[in-house]
């Protein structure tokens, strides 16, 4: 290891600061020593200080949780994976028919269901708000023929979720909580409100010209909990990455160690950034290193990392409460893999001339995003647009080829962002971003 673990905390300090982000936490465990650090104010309104036991939402990270309760339940003998859902829910209405008969809840919990992935429901907050959601799936288009595609999909964790608390006979939230947070140790997370308005907890902020603002909005509904609702401190999620880790437990273990594995083990090629999906964790590289991971995004308000490296006995958990924690918690990510762990740095990609750069503008839609690349003065420009009311888009960044079809930020070629693919004719028909698979062409049915 060639620098200390607690060099992190100016680092942290300093690159809070550069990425205008109000507050912080990184949970740090690594051959059974643990650390956490924090940084900034938990909203700057109030100024109160961040600390290790400040709340953030911890957004699609709770998909890994929806994941193992589902499981659970598949070692109950009280549900199987590659049963169609509809077997489960009797009423399920989805607009394709065939896609009714046949999609799985393993299709759900990799991604594969082939349905229209970000929507927006609001459904209150009440026990039924699952149910009042998955009541309008069939106005969900479907997009790609049902196992045909990975395209990372909320809706699809959803209808997991409600699957998942009609088998157990109760509320998705308390099957979680019972199953999965209680035997674990994990008393600081929780999923409603209520709960977390009494506890010391952080806010979102919109990033503007003269700062971070808080946003008066939470950014997520009840119908959001299993594909991206959990409230977390630190040191729970580092809780989670310790049973994923070693199988450690406070109490009787909830799943079995052939699960737990069955849980990250590759199950089909993904989208980009990712590279493989399990039953719900994502897998990618840092050079030959083979990560296990998720992270969460709630509305560009809080933002956070959480990554493993099973070989290492490694995790590191990033939780932020601006839309710059998507600069900083990759940094973060980076240098302990490279500092802590001895990890080497990943090179930077030569950026290539672009080939008829004119094939590649446009407008790519999937749902409630689009992802548009523009020419600006012969550079190529990227943005990820947001068709929510009240929910700011990021800010479009410049990029550049790195392979054949595939792009990085200009500012940083390390890493590629999104990859284009082509129809049997050689045209452009969809984009690869941020594990979205976005078309130009018309869908399925709709």
């Amino acid at each position: 290891m060639s620098k200390s673990v607690q060099e992190l905390q100016g680092l942290l300090d300093e690159w809070a600061r550069e990425a205008s982000v109000p507050g912080a936490v990184v949970g740090i465990a690594h051959d059974g020593a643990e650390s956490v650090f924090a940084t900034g104010v938990s909203s700057v309104d109030t100024g109160l200080p961040v600390d290790t036991e400040t709340l953030f939402m911890i957004g699609s990270t709770s998909k890994t949780f929806a994941a193992a309760a589902v499981l659970a339940l598949v070692e109950d003998g009280l549900l199987d994976l590659d049963k169609p859902v509809v077997e489960y829910l009797p009423g399920l209405r989805l607009a394709d028919p065939v896609a009714r008969k046949t999609v799985t809840t393993r299709h759900l919990l990799t991604h594969s269901a082939g349905f229209l992935g970000d929507v927006d429901f609001t459904t209150g907050w009440g026990d039924n708000a699952l149910a009042l959601a998955i009541e309008q799936f069939g106005d969900l288009p479907q997009v790609f023929p049902v196992g045909e595609m990975f395209s990372y999909c909320n809706a699809g964790f959803q209808l997991a979720g409600r699957v998942a608390e009609v088998v157990a006979g109760i509320p998705f939230e308390d099957l979680v909580r019972t199953r999965l947070l209680e035997p674990l140790g994990m008393t600081s997370s929780y999923y409603l409100p209520w709960e977390v308005l009494t506890r010391r907890h952080s806010v979102g902020h919109t990033l503007r010209e003269e700062g971070p603002v808080v946003e008066h909005a939470v950014g997520l509904t009840r119908a959001d909990s299993a594909s991206g609702g959990l409230w977390s401190t630190a040191a729970d999620q580092l809780k989670w990455a310790r049973f994923f880790l070693t199988g450690e437990s406070a109490g009787e273990a909830p799943l079995s160690d052939e699960t737990r594995d069955l849980l990250r083990a590759p199950q089909r090629k993904a989208a980009l950034p990712f590279e493989e999906v399990g039953l719900s964790w994502l897998r990618t590289s840092h050079g030959d290193a083979r990560l296990v991971r998720h992270g969460g995004n709630v509305a560009n308000l809080q933002v956070s990392e959480f990554v493993t490296l099973p070989e290492a006995n490694f995790a590191v958990t990033v939780l932020t409460n601006s839309a710059g924690g998507g600069v900083l918690g990759p940094k973060i990510v980076d240098w302990c893999l490279e500092n802590l762990v001895g990890l080497p740095s990943i090179a930077s990609a030569t950026a290539l001339p672009p080939s008829s750069p004119g094939q590649y503008t446009g407008r790519y839609e999937t749902g409630d995003l689009a992802f548009e690349i523009t020419d600006r003065d012969g550079a190529l420009w990227a943005q990820m647009v947001v068709n929510i009311e009240d929910v700011p888009s990021p800010p479009a960044f410049e990029v550049v080829f790195v392979g054949e079809d595939v792009l990085a930020r200009a500012a940083d070629t390390r890493k590629a962002a999104a990859r284009f693919l082509r129809d049997e004719r050689n045209r452009v028909t969809s984009v690869e971003f941020g594990g979205r698979t976005a078309r130009r062409r018309a869908t399925v049915t709709g």
